[in-house]
């Protein structure tokens, strides 16, 4: 079944060999791609661990999705607190930054804290290799969260994560992360998160990317679960 659907889709002689149609499609045999649903099923919505031949999947090494409404949608107020509007200026006021980066040889999440063009804080750590960018950069945003709360005042945190900020306007993510951002959001009103354009010269734009790129040469690993996607690669 699955050859005649690959003659179609390449166009390729009969006479090709079903292997050679799976290798230039891209695609698995049927049974493995059924043994793999089937895995990312258990491991994903049965919280089970799974074997795919030698491997075992334990649930407690990937993310959860969350279920339900956490925050009724009359309460979720971020709007407020959000913007893409590009405003960024270098105005020497005190602010966070923060960024992630992903490289084959690894995974890293940072922050910056700047003040008067200088850099007064900082924190930086190393996923898992197997972590996506954007869970960095929603760590990232995390951290500085939990950061700004010792300030007692107003303070904007910049991001050039256009995508994590989308996703965090939305009240009905599953995301578990960004859950937890919204709550610490809605509780401390004085945080509001910005983005701005990448590699543009901002300071600590440039020193946030710098930190999470040093972060993924660090020994100690900050663990994260991982991403469901990793089941399907």
């Amino acid at each position: 079944m699955q050859r005649l659907f690959l003659l179609y889709i390449t166009g390729a002689y009969r006479t090709t060999t079903t292997s050679a149609l799976q290798k230039v499609t891209d695609l698995q045999p049927f049974h493995l791609q059924i043994q793999q649903e089937a895995t990312y099923a258990r491991v994903s919505r049965a919280r089970s661990s799974s074997n795919f031949f030698t491997l075992i999947f334990s649930p407690t090494d990937y993310e959860i999705k969350s279920s339900g409404i956490h925050i009724q949608l009359h309460n979720f107020l971020l709007h407020n607190q959000i913007s893409f509007a590009e405003n960024h200026r270098d105005s020497g006021a005190k602010a966070i930054y923060t960024d992630g980066s992903k490289m084959d040889e690894g995974t890293g999440s940072a922050y910056d804290l700047q003040k008067n063009y200088g850099i007064i804080a900082s924190w930086k750590g190393k996923l898992d290799h197997s972590s996506s960018v954007f869970q960095a950069e929603i760590l990232a945003i995390k951290m500085a969260i939990e950061a700004a709360f010792s300030l007692h005042r107003p303070i904007k945190i910049w991001t050039d994560s256009l995508s994590s900020l989308i996703v965090i306007l939305n009240p009905k993510t599953h995301h578990s992360m960004v859950r937890e951002i919204h709550t610490l959001l809605l509780s401390h009103k004085n945080i509001h998160l910005r983005w701005l354009k990448a590699h543009v010269g901002y300071l600590g734009n440039e020193f946030a990317d710098q930190l999470a790129k040093e972060a993924i040469t660090k020994d100690d690993s900050f663990f994260l679960p991982k991403p469901l996607s990793y089941l399907k690669s």
